[in-house]
């Protein structure tokens, strides 16, 4: 179920970016910690993580925060799988370095208001 999740973030991810030529791809989840509850208390910290990391907040979906950066083509998703207590954070664009910084420092921002190591949970 987790692995279908991600892979499932991941396609959307990458329909996004399908006009690119070339994109990388990068994932990575983490625990939640225990002041993350419900889905959309999951939801909400993915919004203000990605926020918080200078990207532009899109619309959320039922168990997705999504987001862009606000000048490279670059699109990233926190999917929150709760019944399994893990957020999966995908990135997708064409500079991978770039699009794996930015998963780590919202995977290490997740569930705290400004970015950098956070609390919210345990890395993996």
């Amino acid at each position: 179920m987790v692995i279908r999740a991600a892979v499932l973030a991941g396609v959307a991810v990458l329909a996004w970016q399908a006009s690119a030529s070339a994109v990388s791809m990068s994932m990575n989840w983490i625990e939640l910690g225990p002041s993350i509850t419900n889905l959309d208390a999951c939801v909400a910290a993915g919004e203000a993580t990605l926020s918080s990391n200078g990207l532009t907040v899109l619309d959320r979906t039922m168990s997705a925060a999504w987001g862009e950066h606000p000048v490279q083509d670059e699109l990233y998703a926190v999917y929150c799988v709760i019944d399994r207590g893990i957020a999966v954070v995908t990135g997708a664009g064409a500079d991978i370095d770039s699009v794996d910084s930015m998963v780590t420092r919202v995977v290490d921002g997740f569930g705290r208001s400004g970015p950098g190591p956070g609390s919210g949970g345990k890395p993996r």
